[in-house]
């Protein structure tokens, strides 16, 4: 039987590598945290103020815990630096100045987060780094993202828990994400997505994978069930709730204790996993025997090599934040047009406020119009909101809903992507809405409008206010909203729009590319 033998690294005749290679790794850290301060400071602002983000605090402890308890197989470990891995960072660095210029915040952290490892990888070399790769790669974990996934978890959640209530054969009516059941109401919110169990779940199944498994196929089947199993997790939570209210009355899992058998719930789940994923573990623990350390002396000068290269890993990190900062970006509004009503056409005429008491939430626009038609006793609001400079939390790409009103008097039955049905050359989805009042429908088209281009997709509107940037050194860009009324039959609702938007696409364009 063979021994198996972990390869170390050392560097010969050099005692004090290993602590001037840490002491190179510590002041890189501080030195990119000062450059990147406010991008830094915008992740632990998420942190404070998100439940859901809240084990952002914990992923730096964790990480330097995980190099702590790997520490004997690291003592005096040095590996040849990687001046090559420096165009890395300078790639992460570029990433994050877009990002900067167009203000999105999770591409920023993202950036940072891929501009420190890199950074970390280039002073201790590809070896070394590889042996390190899961503490520097759970750093991503800080960045608070995730949030995108709420609205198909949410969908998910509402179709499972109608599908279960049903296949129970209990009677359910469903409303979007809304449920009535003979006994009460539910609705399935942001809070019921699951997002945060999908977070939690995938974080803690990382770090038990890694100290549990040694191969990578028995880590990658236990993250992939630690993403799964939460998603499936979460609907049998919900089902769970709906009936535990339906048997007592609406006595019971409504209010704080909903929330409590929630994570309840989901602390049993995750015991179960972590459980089960024990009979099949290869730690120490397990047995498995703690292989010794060869180390293999490589000869050279390591200090030397290591300062030159933080010295040039230092000139590289600060380059993006440089550049954004000598780029003269005006935030002045210049002399501009004032937006006028497209002029009716084909039918249609200029008619007066259709009282439905309800605009978009959508705040800080420069510009904004409100203007209703009617043709043949049909009715089309158009309500248009124009930035012509755009500063941090007054942009046109805006991450609250546009559709619930102020006072709380619209729920959100559905949204989905509709095709606009402008033909080929001018073919773009809009984003669809379906709201419902106490006595009314409203069918709302929603879309923006930049440098020529109209689209639902706020990531290519992103995209096109970088290239706006580039070209002419502003950003501006609309977004248009469509409503009108509707019964039962959604399709004609759409048909309705549809024409309006035929007949008056181009004179929209026309009024808000002037």
């Amino acid at each position: 039987m063979t021994e198996e033998v972990q390869v170390g690294y050392t560097w010969r005749g050099s005692a004090l590598a290993g602590r001037s290679l840490t002491v190179a790794v510590a002041v890189y850290v501080v030195l990119a945290v000062a450059v990147f301060f406010d991008t830094a400071a915008s992740m632990v602002r998420v942190w404070s103020v998100s439940e859901t983000f809240a084990h952002g605090f914990l992923i730096v402890p964790i990480s330097l815990w995980l190099l702590w308890r790997d520490r004997d197989q690291l003592a005096g470990a040095v590996a040849r630096p990687q001046p090559t891995v420096l165009l890395l960072t300078l790639g992460g660095g570029m990433v994050w100045l877009l990002a900067y210029l167009v203000e999105v915040s999770v591409v920023q952290q993202l950036a940072f987060v891929g501009i420190l490892i890199t950074g970390i990888w280039s002073l201790l070399g590809t070896e070394l780094a590889r042996r390190v790769a899961f503490p520097l790669g759970f750093l991503v974990m800080a960045v608070p993202m995730g949030e995108g996934l709420v609205p198909s978890l949410v969908e998910l959640t509402a179709n499972t828990t109608e599908a279960l209530v049903r296949a129970s054969g209990i009677p359910v009516y469903r409303e979007g994400t809304y449920l009535t059941l003979p006994t009460g109401h539910w609705s399935v919110v942001e809070a019921c997505s699951g997002v945060r169990y999908l977070i939690a779940s995938f974080t803690l199944g990382l770090v038990y994978a890694y100290l549990t498994y040694r191969s990578l196929w028995k880590r990658g089947v236990f993250v992939l069930v630690s993403l799964l199993l939460p998603i499936a997790a979460n609907s049998l939570r919900a089902y769970g709730i709906v009936m535990i209210g339906h048997f007592s009355g609406m006595e019971l899992a409504v209010g704080v204790d909903h929330l409590i058998y929630g994570w309840v719930f989901f602390g049993v789940v995750m015991f179960l996993l972590f459980w089960i994923g024990s009979f099949w573990r290869e730690d120490e623990q397990g047995g498995a025997r703690a292989m010794p350390v060869q180390h293999r002396e490589i000869a050279g000068q390591p200090g030397t090599s290591v300062w030159v290269t933080l010295v040039l890993l230092v000139a590289v990190t600060a380059l993006g934040p440089v550049i954004a900062r000598g780029l003269s970006v005006g935030h002045t509004l210049a002399a501009t047009t004032p937006l006028s009503a497209v002029p009716a056409a084909g039918g249609w005429e200029l008619t007066a406020d259709a009282e439905w008491f309800w605009h978009p939430l959508h705040q800080g626009a420069d510009q904004e119009l409100q203007v209703f038609y009617t043709n043949s006793g049909a009715v089309v609001g158009m309500f248009v909101r124009q930035h012509l400079q755009q500063v941090e939390g007054v942009e046109l790409v805006q991450s609250q809903s546009p559709w619930r009103s102020e006072d709380g008097g619209w729920r959100v039955l559905g949204e989905r992507a509709e095709p606009a049905g402008l033909g080929v050359e001018s073919a773009f989805n809009v984003r669809e809405a379906l709201l419902q009042s106490a006595g009314q429908r409203l069918l709302v088209w929603s879309w923006y409008r930049v440098g020529g281009t109209s689209t639902d997709n706020p990531y290519l509107v992103k995209l096109l206010e970088a290239l706006q940037l580039v070209r002419q050194g502003q950003r501006k860009g609309s977004r248009i909203f469509l409503v009108t009324p509707v019964d039962e039959d959604l399709a004609n609702g759409r048909q309705q729009l549809r024409h309006f938007l035929k007949i008056h696409g181009a004179a929209l364009d026309a009024v808000l590319d002037r």
